[in-house]
């Protein structure tokens, strides 16, 4: 039997308002210094180009519009997302035991900001060309949603989350507390107690996507002794009513979302085998004559 053949994601076709992004820059680390809005652009430039036909040696256009955040007519806002994503390392471990060191952005062009429908002209590193065209795990990112978090923890979180949604045989995934940490983009410096963590980092970031996201998403801190070393993460996908929901909040203004989405339920639609777990544990045992 011949052995099936995998789907690159050079040859996936994005749609307008979804971009197909692959696994290589989802999974990225040491992005802890990259803003909101510098890791939005990380998508948004990949999209771009993506839309265009990714090819070695070629630059591609984004509208400079197309990089700011809703409601927001700065610049410079813009320009810095653009700098630190030229000074941002992608570190890769390659299949022969090298380490692949590329930019995330190489050289650019960006039209008078003054000028209306300006355009920024990029390109990326053929290192970076050479290491996606062998990409086949991606996630699709719906770029409303991507633009309508406030959280760059969210959007970390919502990437990786959006790589494993659409596994059939998978629901759940554990990281060590660690491992969790680096993939959200914390310093290492902030946010050193589990506490800190969850109420600046995890809930603010779990309840953003849970209100805007075409999936839902728990999270369990799991510990030894007193202490938290791993998170389980769980998903599903929304039904056709939270699907409309989400979509109506993306809609609203930024003001007041926040009081309003912390008010909002989302429980998964099958209890999780952690919760199942504990329920077990709480019942009586039965007596034996």
């Amino acid at each position: 039997m011949a052995e099936k053949q995998l789907t690159l994601t050079f040859d996936l076709k994005p749609r307008a308002g979804e971009a197909i992004k692959p696994a290589e820059l989802i999974q990225i680390t040491g992005h802890h210094e990259l803003t909101l809005n510098a890791r939005r652009a990380i998508t948004i430039l990949w999209h771009s180009a993506h839309m265009q036909g990714i090819k070695e040696g070629r630059d591609y256009t984004v509208e400079i519009d197309d990089l700011k955040p809703d409601g927001h007519k700065g610049f410079e806002m813009v320009e810095e997302a653009v700098e630190a994503l030229m000074r941002a390392l992608i570190v890769i471990k390659l299949p022969d035991g090298k380490t692949r060191r590329v930019q995330f952005l190489g050289g650019n062009d960006m039209d008078d900001p003054d000028r209306p429908a300006g355009v920024m002209t990029y390109s990326f590193d053929k290192r970076l060309i050479d290491l996606l065209q062998k990409s086949t795990i991606w996630g699709k990112i719906a770029i409303p949603v991507l633009m309508s978090f406030t959280s760059k923890y969210a959007i970390s979180l919502y990437e990786n989350v959006a790589q494993l949604v659409n596994l059939d045989y998978k629901h759940s995934h554990k990281y060590t507390l660690e491992e969790f940490r680096e993939m959200l983009g914390v310093p290492p410096e902030k946010y050193k107690t589990f506490g800190e963590l969850n109420k600046h980092v995890i809930k603010p970031a779990v309840d953003e996507i849970n209100a805007l996201a075409p999936f839902g998403m728990t999270l369990q801190p799991l510990k030894q002794g007193k202490r938290v070393t791993e998170i389980t993460i769980g998903w599903w996908q929304k039904d056709d009513e939270a699907l409309k929901a989400a979509w109506e909040e993306i809609q609203r203004s930024r003001a007041g979302r926040r009081s309003r989405i912390m008010t909002i339920e989302h429980a998964p639609p099958v209890a999780s085998p952690n919760r199942l777990a504990r329920k077990a544990r709480k019942r009586p045992t039965p007596k034996t004559s």
